[in-house]
């Protein structure tokens, strides 16, 4: 039986749930679960309250990309998800209080991981991690296993993404550049769609937008180092490669006493007209980061 792909069963371990505990998920799999969230931030259909508990190196490597851990902080932030981690040996979804699906966990014999299902809906396991199905009927195994890792949640250690909320990052942006501040969202949710694979650097983004609307380098430097997106310097590196591919320009300004300072701007028609999804696709051909 193919796999499911981690972006389906997050919709499927959120689909009208109010409580969500997911343990010892992979880092595909968390990074599916918070884009979910992402998606539903908005929405009356979003569970309640989504728990992580998980290994510290699966958070280190599922949040490792700037747009990942910017829509974790938000989640974080807003109080729809709670992170912590421990060292887990097993792998399971718990949702309002059931045992979901397919999960792992220790043999204790040494021979191994056992593998349980549920009785009807079995799915095969993928790199997603937590993989879903119908309620376990094992009942008295599920009660003893919702105990356990309620246990081992009370007992793990908060993780807090470190990394500006994907809310604070545009709300800055836009409070600076009240013209520039939608187009940025609707660039790194073009972003988004392409995962982890191939996306731009959020700092790339944000110095392709800042040039469709003529910013100074100095400036946008600044904004970056102050909200926590990147340092003065990867903003001057991000735009040398961006001018190295062609896409962005500068113009000198004179600043009177001192350095002069530096206008971006786009190096084309085709730059200045292209939609997010096409800045995006111009990126990923054009600048190697």
């Amino acid at each position: 039986m193919p796999t499911r792909s981690p972006h389906t069963l997050a919709r499927e371990c959120f689909a009208d749930a109010a409580d969500v505990l997911v343990v010892g998920a992979r880092p595909a799999f968390l990074r599916a679960l918070v884009d979910r969230l992402h998606e539903l931030r908005d929405s009356t259909t979003a569970p309640a309250r989504v728990r992580l508990l998980c290994a510290p190196d699966a958070v280190e490597r599922a949040f490792e990309e700037f747009l990942a851990a910017t829509a974790a902080a938000e989640a974080v932030a807003a109080g729809r998800l709670t992170i912590r981690v421990a060292d887990v040996d097993a792998s399971l979804s718990v949702v309002d209080g059931a045992v979901r699906g397919r999960f792992r966990l220790p043999s204790g014999d040494g021979e191994g991981d056992r593998v349980r299902d549920g009785p009807r809906d079995r799915v095969g396991d993928s790199e997603a991690g937590g993989v879903l199905g119908e309620p376990s009927e094992e009942g008295r195994l599920a009660e003893a296993l919702v105990e356990t890792y309620e246990r081992r949640w009370a007992d793990a250690d908060e993780h807090v993404p470190d990394a500006p909320s994907r809310e604070r990052v545009l709300e800055t942006f836009a409070d600076r550049w009240p013209d520039a501040g939608t187009e940025l969202a609707a660039v790194f949710d073009a972003a988004d769609r392409l995962g982890t694979d191939g996306a731009p650097s959020p700092v790339t983004v944000c110095t392709l937008v800042a040039a469709r609307h003529r910013i100074l380098s100095m400036r946008l430097g600044e904004w970056a180092e102050e909200v926590g997106v990147s340092s003065r310097t990867e903003v001057a590196r991000a735009k040398s490669r961006l001018v190295d591919a062609g896409l962005v320009d500068t113009e000198r300004e004179p600043a009177g006493v001192g350095r002069p300072r530096h206008r971006l701007v786009v190096a084309d028609d085709r730059t200045a007209d292209a939609t997010p999804t096409a800045l995006v696709a111009a990126v990923r051909a054009r600048v190697e980061e």
